[in-house]
């Protein structure tokens, strides 16, 4: 018996319904589903994940934010002109989770690297490359990688990145700077400082020939090969032992003075950086030299002349106050350097190494005085001392120069 048709009405009513509902039921348990565990996993680092929930209105969630994609995006780039690098990690990574780009990724690692987290930096970055390599984003994202190994003394991996950026093509001067004063600096601080010369001249050259950072604030490619050369001087300059016979000593000491003087006044080059972090460097390795200087200088013994206990005791006396102020110099430019490094939130192992390096140059200048007030001599007899004797060098130099030139010429 075929059914009325208010029957049939009622029966297809039925099954739309329960069509419905069970449609209902079936979404509502895959989004429930997503959201715990979007709670529960963390998106591994090295790839995006789908630790997210599209809804049927498009909307990214995760457990942190929710919103469309153009919506992560304002808010992301309203975060970043403020600056708040903070606030525009979750939109970010939301779009890293769903939507992932290059300029995602590369407005990532510069927001971690902004609020000094360099790990996530290098990993954002470390992530473009993998999976956009050859986009303009990328190359960026591998230079500012590589400025962050040389800023994390990561030497041997500062020397990969270089290789990298030297094969990017097409090759234009600002990477083939980049990539040679990087393996040039890797080169130097491994203990190869011939290569690693030769690297840092011919980025100098290019940097000359297209009068690169010429004018203002240099540039990071020019403040790197800056801070390369003065690391070469600075290597060759510690290479000259001083405690030579007295004869040698002064020819010794004038040539290493003159080396440091050359690395300090690259180093001064490099701390115009646009970059703050190659100044912190700069500034550090400038005190440092001041204080290995004296290190040395302290570790001479007394000459030969010196052949009694007074006369002993008037040598320490005489090089203690006559150098200490290279410790004072040293002092000083590890105080620069902390305090620019508080400026810039950071707390870099170079910020690390200025405070440490600070406490030992202290504790060394308080061993000076201590030293001077148990040896029978004032600070002022002393001081005394060294002006009789260097007029007397003075003198001595002069009547040599005189003598040079009453020298048949030819």
């Amino acid at each position: 018996m075929m059914p009325s048709a208010v029957e049939s009405f009622r029966m297809l009513s039925m099954k739309r319904r329960l069509v419905h509902r069970s449609s209902f039921s079936l979404l509502a348990a895959l989004l429930l589903g997503a959201v715990v565990a979007c709670g529960r996993a963390t998106p591994p680092a090295a790839a995006p994940s789908a630790a997210k929930t599209e809804t049927t209105q498009n909307q990214i969630v995760t457990d942190k934010t929710t919103g469309t994609a153009a919506e992560l995006r304002r808010r992301a780039d309203e975060a970043l002109l403020k600056p708040d690098y903070k606030a525009a990690l979750e939109p970010l990574e939301a779009l890293r989770a769903a939507e992932p780009s290059p300029r995602v990724l590369l407005d990532l690692g510069a927001a971690y690297e902004a609020l000094a987290d360099r790990d996530k930096a290098k990993a954002r970055y470390a992530e473009l490359q993998r999976a956009y390599s050859g986009t303009p984003e990328a190359r960026a994202g591998l230079f500012r990688q590589a400025n962050l190994a040389a800023y994390g003394e990561a030497w041997a991996e500062l020397g990969t990145l270089a290789e990298t950026i030297l094969a990017l093509s097409p090759a234009d001067d600002v990477s083939k700077m980049t990539g040679l004063g990087a393996r040039g600096l890797a080169r130097v601080e491994q203990g190869d400082d011939v290569h690693g010369m030769r690297d840092i001249q011919d980025g100098l050259d290019i940097m000359e020939a297209t009068h690169y950072g010429s004018s203002g604030r240099l540039p990071v490619a020019a403040a790197q090969l800056q801070f390369g050369l003065a690391e070469a001087r600075r290597v060759r300059s510690e290479k000259i032992g001083l405690a030579v016979p007295t004869e040698e000593f002064l020819g010794k000491f004038e040539v290493r003075c003159a080396m440091l003087l050359a690395a300090q006044s690259a180093f001064t080059d490099a701390i115009r950086s646009e970059d703050a972090r190659w100044a912190a460097m700069s500034g550090f390795r400038v005190g440092e030299m001041y204080r290995v200087l004296h290190h040395d200088l302290m570790a001479i013994p007394p000459n030969k002349m010196a052949n009694t206990k007074d006369k002993q005791q008037l040598f320490f006396s005489m090089m203690h106050v006559r150098y200490r102020v290279l410790l004072e110099k040293g002092a000083d430019m590890m105080i620069r350097t902390i305090a620019l490094g508080e400026k810039l939130g950071d707390a870099s192992v170079w910020l690390e190494k200025a405070r440490t390096t600070k406490v030992a140059i202290d504790k060394a200048i308080e061993d000076e005085k201590a030293t001077i007030a148990q040896l029978p001599y004032t600070e002022a007899e002393v001081q005394k001392a060294l002006d009789i004797l260097k007029k007397k060098v003075e003198l001595q130099q002069e009547k040599e120069q005189k003598a040079r030139e009453k020298l048949p010429r030819g």
